[in-house]
């Protein structure tokens, strides 16, 4: 696996992971009062929150020369940046590499190729604006519709 380099960006933690975690946590805790069967199910609900922030720390990105940098899972995907046509706002709580549910963008991208699909490839980068910054550094040419 090739190893990349350049400027890290996590994966933006806000209200919606913590309230995520906070409802993992209260499902940790409910079966050790309301059940009987043990240490059992309070020992799986810790292993899937345990689990569940090592998937949510897995995810971040780079910008690596001309290439943007995917983690998820802590496996990288990288993208062309002079193939990104725009980025747009997203609201929806598609599945992707992104943590927060609230703070998304879109990435689109001008080849179809890339993503096999018209779809968008939805992130939640902390210091958003320092990420498109350096993305636009890099391609002039990216529509921003934030």
């Amino acid at each position: 696996m090739k190893k990349y380099k350049g400027s890290l960006y996590r994966s933006r933690w806000d209200a919606s992971t913590w309230g995520l975690l906070l409802l993992v946590v209260a499902g940790c805790i409910l079966p050790f009062f309301f059940d009987d069967d043990g240490l059992m199910p309070v020992l799986v609900s810790v292993w899937a929150l345990i689990a569940m922030v090592v998937i949510l720390r897995g995810i971040y990105y780079r910008i690596d020369g001309k290439e943007l940098v995917v983690y998820q899972f802590y496996i990288p995907k990288a993208y062309p940046i002079d193939k990104i046509a725009e980025i747009i706002p997203v609201k929806g709580y598609v599945s992707a590499p992104a943590t927060s549910f609230t703070h998304r963008i879109g990435i689109r991208f001008s080849d179809r190729k890339i993503l096999k699909s018209t779809i968008l490839l939805v992130i939640s980068p902390e210091r958003e604006e320092e990420f498109i910054k350096q993305l636009k550094t890099v391609n002039p040419d990216i529509i921003l519709r934030l």
